[in-house]
């Protein structure tokens, strides 16, 4: 194969207020024609550092030294047209979050018009859009085409960003995390998807934390660690006989789908909420009705239980996981908690349920309000049950301490947590006025896979206790078979199966079941332990 993207001792260093950063020391790789790659990693080892110095979208203070040549011609010192002409022309990237990086001002298919304007004009381009957005699978485009990003789900606005990458036949494809948050099935699809770009000539980068689903569609695998490559070799070698050390302990961070959960005696605890025959519908414009998001649930909560609810995306889970937390007031049926319909509560005495529910919510940086410290976070439900500020600084403490932070970190502002630290801070602020029940929104989707490990230890023992109901919304479900009693699959807004873990993984009833099941990505043989 014909070498494509060349790559030699490229070293990118960003100045920093204390002292200077070396975000890629030395990086040489290679991507040939037809040739699917993936870069895996550990959140801010980086990845994406990589992507930004191919397409010239470093931070502008940051350096960088070394070489980048695109079919043998250097594109390190490409400015002005020549610049514009190589991102689309020959290389586009699709980053991680697509809704964030579409024109939420203009519809879909209006910023696809604006992409062939600009790099390959001529023809009926509202035409060419619906072509552009046929190849990549999205449904119905013809409708899709006049619809804003808000009123797509997250699987469909990831079409459209592929698309709008492929709109100038590139050479180079690089994908940034490109289904961070989508469910298992919407995954394998959009991932199975990239990969097939890897025709005609072209080849395709891939950057994950999810070495799992990599292993699936990647010829080749690049481990990168502190900015430096620590393995490179074919995908089967890399899984199955990695070199590195740091390799292993990724492999090994990775939840596996078939180790069976322990199951345990204890028993259920009383009755905190009743879904009865529950329905949403959200009105669409005009005041039009739409399809329900959620039609004839039934559920019951009890202290003591942890609950999955699974899904693909659209399917209703986080309508239902509102609902339970009052969020949202249903169309029809009754939410009860311990006997009283929280939907017909005012205002006032909604807003006293925060004292018995809380949530711990998806992305924990975007979640915390930046202007405030630790201590203000954790200390904002606390208001509601301890007026004291000396009793409210020892819970706050201790609601640190509990989730595994050192009380000195009460004085820190978001921005100078890690991810994992972030989303401590969030489990902290749920657990401090302890509550019956907490809702875990995909606590750990928006993290690599070694701070998951640590996130979902934490989480296994705060289960173990059986003080308190935790309902946990997830697409991840090895994650699931590690932590939960009983799983609630939800499909097209009703609940489809509802059983104790073990039946659902071994046993599934539902064809829905069956298929998240069979999408769920795992490694097949993972290396022994060295002796």
């Amino acid at each position: 194969m014909n070498t494509l993207l060349d790559i030699r001792d490229l070293a990118v260093t960003i100045p920093t207020a204390d002292a200077e950063v070396q975000a890629l020391r030395g990086v040489s790789l290679s991507l040939a024609q037809n040739e699917v790659v993936g870069i895996v990693g550990e959140s801010g080892g980086g990845k994406s550092m990589i992507a930004r110095a191919v397409t010239h979208m470093l931070p502008g203070a940051a350096r960088m030294t070394g070489g980048i040549e695109l079919d043998g011609r250097d594109v390190t010192t490409l400015t002005g047209a020549a610049l514009q002409a190589f991102r689309g022309g020959d290389v586009a990237l699709c980053f991680q979050s697509p809704r964030s990086a579409l024109s939420p001002t203009r519809t879909v298919g209006k910023q696809m018009a604006d992409r062939f304007r600009a790099h390959a004009p001529g023809g009926d381009l509202r035409a060419r859009a619906v072509e552009a957005f046929k190849a990549v699978g999205l449904r119905e485009p013809e409708r899709q085409i006049d619809r804003f990003p808000h009123e797509l789900s997250g699987g469909m606005c990831q079409r459209v960003m592929i698309a709008l990458a492929l709109a100038c036949s590139p050479r180079v494809l690089i994908a940034d995390e490109p289904t961070t948050g989508l469910d298992v099935t919407l995954t394998g699809e959009i991932l199975d998807l990239i990969a097939a770009q890897a025709r005609d000539g072209r080849g395709v980068l891939i950057i994950s934390h999810d070495i799992a689903a990599l292993s699936k569609v990647c010829d080749r695998l690049i481990v990168i660690e502190a900015g430096r490559i620590v393995e490179d070799g074919p995908t089967q070698t890399v899984i199955h006989a990695p070199k590195s050390n740091y390799t292993r302990r990724l492999i090994d961070a990775v939840p596996d789908i078939r180790r069976k959960r322990a199951v345990t005696d204890e028993k259920r605890g009383e009755t905190l909420m009743v879904l009865s025959e529950v329905g949403v519908t959200y009105q669409g414009r005009f005041g039009r009705n739409r399809k329900p998001a959620l039609a004839g649930v039934n559920l019951e909560i009890r202290k003591g239980d942890t609950i999955a609810i699974v899904g693909e995306s659209g399917s209703g889970k986080s309508t239902l996981s509102r609902t339970i937390m009052g969020m949202l007031k249903p169309t029809t049926g009754r939410v009860d908690f311990r006997g009283t319909d929280i939907a017909r509560l005012s205002f006032g005495r909604k807003r006293g349920l925060r004292r018995h529910m809380q949530m711990v919510c998806q992305d924990p940086l975007d979640a915390l309000n930046p202007r405030m410290s630790v201590e203000d976070i954790v200390s904002d439900p606390l208001r509601l049950v301890e007026r004291d500020a000396m009793r409210r600084s020892a819970l706050i403490d201790r609601a640190l301490t509990e989730v595994g932070l050192d009380p000195s970190f009460r004085t820190r502002l978001p921005h100078e947590l890690s991810g994992g630290q972030a989303q401590r801070v969030g489990l902290a602020r749920a657990l401090a006025i302890d509550p019956d029940l907490v809702v875990l929104d995909e606590p750990t989707s928006a993290l690599d896979v070694t701070v998951q490990a640590q996130i979902l230890t934490l989480i296994r023992r705060l289960t173990e206790r059986r003080d308190r109901a935790y309902v946990m919304v997830s697409h991840d479900l090895a994650t699931v078979r590690a932590l939960c009693d009983r799983v609630v699959v939800v499909d097209a807004g009703r609940i489809v199966e509802d059983g104790p873990t073990e039946q659902i993984f071994t046993d599934p009833k539902s064809p829905k079941t069956r298929a998240l099941l069979d999408a769920a990505p795992h490694l097949a043989d993972r290396p022994k332990e060295d002796a």
